[in-house]
C-alpha cells in the first residue's frame, strides 16, 4: 500500500511498498545548490550526509529559465514547470556513502559511488518563485523603499525617489543624496532588517537619517558639512570639540556650512549588486514510495549580480 502525505505538515513517513516498511525523511536543510555543467538542463538539488541522500529538480536550460536565477520579471509571480519525466523531473536518491556537490554534478560517476534507491516523480509540477529582498543591498529591504506597483512592462514608474536624482530609492545606495550611504545611516545593533524600527534619527524629528537631508537638525544640510569637500561628510570632525570623533553632520553644536561640494559621482555610489533568491516548491508529486500535495524543496541564493545606474 501507499500512504498519502501532506508534505508541508509532516516530513517523516513510514510507507509500505510490496510489504516492506520504508522510512522516508525529506527534512533537508533547504539550502540548494545548482549544477551548471549541462548545456541542456539545470539541476537544482539538496544534499545531506547522514543518511547520504539527494533530492532535486531538473528542468530545461533556456533563455526564459535563466531569468529564474537573475531577476524577477514580473516579481514574486511563480513560474510553473510541469513534471514530465524527461525534461522536467523531481528525483530522490540514496547512496552508499557521502557525496559532495562536485560528484553529484559530475558527468562521470565515481566507481565507488552506488545509488541505493532511486525514485522519480512521473507527475506534478515545479513552482519557481524569484525574489530580491534588497535590490540595491543598502540595508533597507525593497518592500520598505516605496517601489510601488509595476506597469505592464515590469517597470516601476511611481517608485519613490527621495533625493530626486532620477534613481528610485530601491535602487539608490544614497537615498537622501547627502553623500552618506544609506547603509551607514542605519542602526547596526538592530538586526531585524526593518528600517521602521532600526533607523538612526539623530535629530529626533521623525525622519530617519537615511531619508533626512539634515541629519542633526542644525540648519545646515549634511552634504554641506563636508569641510575638505571630498564628497564624504563622514570624515570631517572638529578635533577640539567635546566629542572629537563626532562628524560635523551628526553634531548639532557644530553648524558649519562649508558649501555644497556636489553629489558623489564615484562608481561606488552608482554601482551595486543584486542578490536573487529562487525558491522551489514541488506540487502534486508521486515518488512511488511517497506522494504529496506539495513539498518545499528550498531556496537557491545566487551569486551577487553587478548592477549600475549609469
Amino acid at each position: 500500500m501507499k500512504r498519502l502525505l501532506g508534505i508541508c505538515a509532516l516530513l517523516v513517513l513510514c510507507a509500505c511498498d510490496d510489504g516492506d516498511i520504508i522510512t522516508v525523511n525529506l527534512d533537508f536543510d533547504k539550502e540548494l545548490n545548482r549544477c551548471d555543467n549541462n548545456a541542456e538542463s539545470y539541476y537544482v538539488f539538496d544534499l545531506r550526509d547522514d543518511p547520504s541522500e539527494s533530492i532535486g529538480v531538473i528542468f530545461p536550460r533556456n533563455a526564459d529559465n535563466a531569468l529564474l536565477f537573475q531577476n524577477p520579471t514580473p516579481p514574486n509571480e511563480p513560474v510553473i514547470i510541469p513534471i514530465n519525466g524527461t525534461t522536467a523531473r523531481f528525483i530522490y536518491r540514496t547512496y552508499n556513502r557521502s557525496v559532495d556537490n562536485q560528484e553529484l554534478c559530475g558527468l562521470i560517476q565515481a566507481s565507488d559511488l552506488v545509488i541505493l534507491e532511486d525514485y522519480e516523480a512521473e507527475t506534478g509540477s515545479i513552482e519557481v518563485t524569484v525574489t530580491v529582498e534588497d535590490d540595491d543591498q543598502d540595508g533597507v529591504p525593497t518592500i520598505f523603499e516605496g517601489r510601488g506597483e509595476p506597469d505592464e512592462n515590469g517597470n516601476y514608474p511611481n517608485a519613490q525617489d527621495t533625493d530626486g536624482d532620477g534613481i528610485p530609492d530601491y535602487l539608490d545606495r544614497d537615498d537622501d543624496g547627502d553623500n552618506v550611504p544609506t547603509r551607514d545611516e542605519l542602526n547596526d545593533d538592530d538586526t531585524d532588517t526593518d528600517p521602521n524600527t532600526n533607523p538612526l534619527d539623530t535629530d529626533g524629528d521623525g525622519t530617519p537619517d537615511y531619508l533626512d537631508p539634515d541629519d542633526d537638525g542644525d540648519g545646515v544640510n549634511t552634504i554641506s558639512e563636508d569641510e575638505d569637500g571630498n564628497q564624504d561628510p563622514r570624515d570631517d570632525v572638529n578635533p577640539n570639540a567635546e566629542n572629537p570623533n563626532l562628524a560635523f553632520y551628526l553634531n548639532a553644536g557644530e553648524p558649519n556650512d562649508f558649501g555644497n561640494p556636489g553629489a558623489n559621482p564615484g562608481p561606488n555610489w552608482r554601482d551595486y549588486v543584486r542578490i536573487v533568491t529562487t525558491s522551489f516548491l514541488v506540487k502534486g508529486f508521486d515518488l512511488d514510495i511517497i506522494r504529496g500535495d506539495e513539498y518545499n524543496l528550498g531556496d537557491y541564493v545566487g551569486d551577487p549580480i553587478p548592477q549600475s545606474n549609469d
